[in-house]
């Protein structure tokens, strides 16, 4: 069969193009992903600026995660005798602080570190 100026014989083209498709369907996909969660995040902070309940959290936890030494410091509080965490990366918390944070009344697990919001 005769090849095309590409060096492809007749139909490898067909299958060329196809994996060119699915990784281009493929990197969208990430892309838009990336995109809501970036979004859904703001919007969870925006609703916690404007309508969060102050309370008051025990730092848990505090390791270092990653290569690049980042530390990140569990939190749990409390919430109508439910306990609810979070996490903050941040270096200045050690085990057993405490720590103002706002959640959101509706959803307990949407919670932010009050410092990370002032930001």
């Amino acid at each position: 069969m005769k090849k095309d100026k590409f060096g492809f014989e007749g139909s490898s083209i067909i299958l060329w193009n196809r994996k060119i498709n699915v990784i281009w369907i493929i990197l969208i996909v990430i892309v838009v992903h990336f995109v809501i969660v970036v979004i859904r995040n703001e919007i969870d902070n925006n609703d916690l600026e404007k309508n969060g309940i102050k309370t008051t959290a025990i730092v848990t936890d505090v390791r270092k995660v990653g290569s690049k030494g980042v530390i990140r410091c569990t939190y749990t509080f409390e919430v109508k005798s439910l306990k609810y965490s979070g996490s903050v990366d941040d270096d200045y918390y050690k085990t057993g602080d405490s720590i103002r944070i706002l959640y959101l009344e509706k959803n307990p697990e949407i919670n932010r570190d009050k410092k990370f919001l002032e930001k």
